[in-house]
């Protein structure tokens, strides 16, 4: 991510949103995987309380267009999450991404994305691993193995990078080019 997460918390907060940066790439996701698209004037309005158009700061909009590049670019293997850094305390980032999923369900739900039983195979199991991140306790055990559990988080992390790209082609299969589509009228 080239915008750090304390920058984009300040960005949000200024702009009068209420949300944590996962929450609003979250949100922006959802978004795209329930329509295929989505634009910044939408993403923006969700991010705010109020319905007044607010331009959206240089953060956020780097936030925008990395996410439209990573989707719709072929070569890609993965997306790359807002999330606090390692640095940040263990309980912030488990948390961070509970929200995250939280708002990725939550955009897949205002776009009105397809219901699960319309779903393939692949798209499913997505969305029903996205469902269970969002129902994770966020508590600490403090008698838990910290190693395992930075472990954990890292493989749900690597995990939703690559994962909500699968869901989004499987929902959104990119129309291939042929010869007569490239043809001039």
């Amino acid at each position: 991510m080239s915008v750090s997460y304390p920058l984009l918390a300040n960005d949000l907060a200024d702009m009068g949103a209420q949300l944590s940066p996962s929450e609003a790439q979250g949100v922006l996701i959802g978004l795209w995987l329930g329509s295929g698209r989505a634009s910044e004037a939408e993403w923006c309005a969700e991010l705010r309380d109020d319905a007044a158009s607010h331009a959206l700061p240089a953060s956020l909009k780097t936030v925008f267009n990395e996410l439209v590049e990573q989707l719709t670019t072929a070569d890609n293997l993965g997306l790359t999450l807002v999330l606090p850094d390692d640095s940040a305390r263990f309980g912030d980032r488990l948390f961070a991404i509970i929200e995250f999923a939280q708002s990725v369900l939550y955009g897949y739900a205002l776009a009105r994305g397809p219901a699960e039983k319309l779903l393939s195979p692949e798209a499913l199991e997505v969305f029903e691993d996205i469902k269970a991140i969002a129902e994770l306790d966020s508590q600490v055990d403090p008698a838990a193995d910290a190693e395992e559990d930075e472990i954990n988080l890292n493989e749900i992390m690597d995990y939703l990078s690559a994962a909500l790209i699968v869901m989004y082609i499987s929902l959104h299969p990119p129309v291939p080019v042929t010869e007569a589509s490239q043809r001039s009228h």
